[in-house]
């Protein structure tokens, strides 16, 4: 992928799900394209409403999302959480997005939704820092599928997702010795941790903690009820001389899979974890493995 191009020593960009070119002219132009091929971003409210019967839908889980505009399409992998956030991020070398981050807004379950889409490109890349966000309206149609349309910049399109399984087997606390790699590079810094988990709290919930010669990271993977969907915390803090490329508390949604989105680990047979983490203009995917 392309983030495999980016050395991998301590602390680790691409474009982002929406339109990836920005505000200003050339900007403007790239952003409503890459908007265009990817999924609508999240956030804010909005006053548009779309009429609609049915729910409220229990909508937490995992969640495969497909957004065309264009004549083209990007897919995306994510979850939502018990609070309604819902993040997804892209692995498509075909639209050179891998590592971009869509929030849409927020899902509560019921069967319309609005507000903002953003998009984050992937830190480190030629649009690193940079974020998108339109506006957005759906419908929840049931509890494994929702479907709707954006616009903004320029660019409209539709996107639609359904529950999947990312996991191979059920759900269960990952333990002992791993390593956790960023999609991209924080401030010119690619991220390569080793990482430590044990289990914690409820659930199949999970801490971790590790270091190297610049930075630690602690944190927690929190199980949402009994599905495979995570509410993730993690600290970066400076260990040596060199500063931390990211430093303080960031949150984001996390899930297991049997799948090697990124192709990190030679898409060897492992129980994978994905964190997304919002982090603002540094807003990125942790692959831990």
């Amino acid at each position: 992928m392309r983030r495999l191009k980016m050395a991998r020593s301590s602390l680790g960009g691409k474009r982002k799900f929406m339109s990836r070119k920005f505000c200003l002219s050339l900007f403007v132009i790239s952003l409503a394209a890459w908007c265009a091929l990817t999924i609508a971003c999240g956030g804010g409210s909005s006053n548009k409403t779309t009429t609609c019967t049915g729910g409220p839908y229990n909508v937490v889980g995992d969640w495969q999302i497909t957004t065309q505009s264009g004549g083209g399409s990007v897919t995306g992998y994510g979850a939502i959480d018990s609070a309604g956030l819902a993040l997804f991020f892209d692995n498509s070398l075909s639209t050179g997005n891998t590592g971009d981050t869509v929030e849409l807004p927020t899902i509560s379950g019921s069967c319309s939704f609005s507000g903002n889409i953003i998009d984050y490109e992937e830190p480190g890349g030629p649009f690193s820092g940079q974020s998108v966000s339109d506006t957005a309206q759906g419908n929840v149609t049931s509890a494994t599928a929702l479907n709707g349309t954006f616009s903004g910049t320029g660019s409209s399109g539709t996107f639609s997702a359904a529950t999947f399984s990312p996991l191979t087997g059920t759900v269960g606390v990952v333990t002992g010795s791993k390593n956790g790699e960023v999609q991209g590079a924080i401030n010119g810094q690619p991220i390569l941790l080793p990482l430590g988990f044990s289990a914690s709290g409820t659930g199949d919930s999970m801490s971790f903690t590790g270091s190297n010669q610049v930075c630690s990271a602690t944190g927690t993977f929190t199980q949402v009820g009994t599905a495979n969907v995570f509410d993730v915390s993690i600290t970066f803090t400076t260990t040596g001389s060199t500063a931390c490329a990211l430093t303080g508390t960031f949150t984001g949604i996390g899930f297991e899979s049997s799948t090697d989105y990124f192709g990190i680990h030679g898409n060897a047979t492992d129980t994978y974890l994905y964190a997304d983490i919002l982090a603002s203009g540094n807003t990125f995917v942790m692959e831990i493995f």
